[in-house]
């Protein structure tokens, strides 16, 4: 009795209802893209950030290894340098050792022996004469 012409309220309510459901789709389809697009994002920025880490690890590691190495270097010039010190110290004390045995070994067999250490000296004086003055006269 009141219906006339108008539709009946359950037609408006299921038109309503399926237009609620259409524009919830559409909400919820912009939610899903926005949530891939912002996950997405993430990802890529995170990718990023572990390529960045990498690389500073990487620069890091670098840095120590170029520390060490230099460090083992010089520890290895102090080594070489204390090891040659020494020995110049050992090889001097030996020639210095060696230089007075000779001359006192020299001087005792010149008190030793005068006579024998003139012949000598005049012999090795003849035969240097003798080898200096063929090589001039070869010229």
């Amino acid at each position: 009795m009141f219906n006339l012409g108008k539709e009946p309220v359950t037609t408006k309510a299921d038109q309503l209802a399926q237009e609620s459901n259409k524009v919830v789709e559409k909400v919820s389809d912009k939610i899903k893209a926005s949530t891939t697009n912002l996950s997405d994002k993430v990802v890529d920025k995170t990718e990023e950030a572990k390529d960045q880490a990498q690389s500073l690890i990487h620069s890091l590691k670098s840095l120590i290894n170029e520390h060490t190495q230099a460090s083992k270097m010089n520890s290895l010039k102090d080594q070489v340098t204390d090891k040659a010190a020494e020995l110049k110290a050992v090889v001097t004390d030996e020639v210095v050792n060696a230089y007075a045995t000779t001359k006192e070994r020299a001087a005792e067999t010149v008190r030793e022996n005068p006579v024998g250490t003139l012949v000598l000296v005049a012999g090795v004086g003849l035969l240097l004469g003798y080898v200096l003055g063929s090589k001039q006269s070869s010229k």
